[in-house]
């Protein structure tokens, strides 16, 4: 008897433990969508290029910052801005940010696109810049190519959420 009563103990602790106690809450639902997160990409000639994202809010009021930078050796660059625009629609993100610091001056003020597909340790990153590099043309907000590289290294994360008035 003793023991079948010490098992039925041990059997609703654990699932007192496992299920988060009588009192929990369950997972909190997002206020405003995300993009977070650093990756390095994938390049076959050993190119360091690198990416981190802190960007949450919806759209034009979204708020954040960004780094890139691309070395290839001692030769290479980066930039460093603060996030004007981002959308997220399940896995994959859109953001817009405008360039603030450079090692090279004349990308400061342009504002770039990213685009993220979260897809767990698979990730994938696209950039607005990928045809025309130098070009100090800025893209419309919350514009970007598709996640055309691959992440080989980090982690991004997406939040997807839209006002209720917004999405049926």
């Amino acid at each position: 008897m003793m023991k079948r009563a010490i098992l039925a103990l041990t059997a609703a602790a654990a699932l007192l433990v496992t299920s988060g106690g009588a009192a929990s809450a369950g997972p909190t639902r997002p206020t405003e969508p995300s993009l977070v997160g650093s990756g390095k990409l994938w390049r076959a000639a050993g190119d360091d290029i690198r990416f981190t994202f802190d960007a949450h809010g919806l759209g034009p009021d979204a708020r954040g910052t960004f780094r890139v930078s691309h070395y290839l050796g001692t030769e290479g660059g980066w930039f460093s801005g603060k996030i004007d625009c981002l959308v997220v629609g399940g896995p994959v993100a859109v953001a817009t940010g405008v360039i603030t610091a450079s090692s090279y001056q004349e990308f400061i003020g342009v504002r770039r696109g990213f685009t993220v597909y979260d897809h767990g340790r698979h990730d994938r990153l696209g950039y607005s810049w990928v045809f025309d590099p130098g070009n100090t043309e800025s893209v419309p907000l919350c514009a970007s190519n598709a996640p055309f590289e691959t992440v080989e290294t980090g982690n991004f994360r997406t939040v997807e959420w839209f006002p209720p008035d917004i999405l049926p």
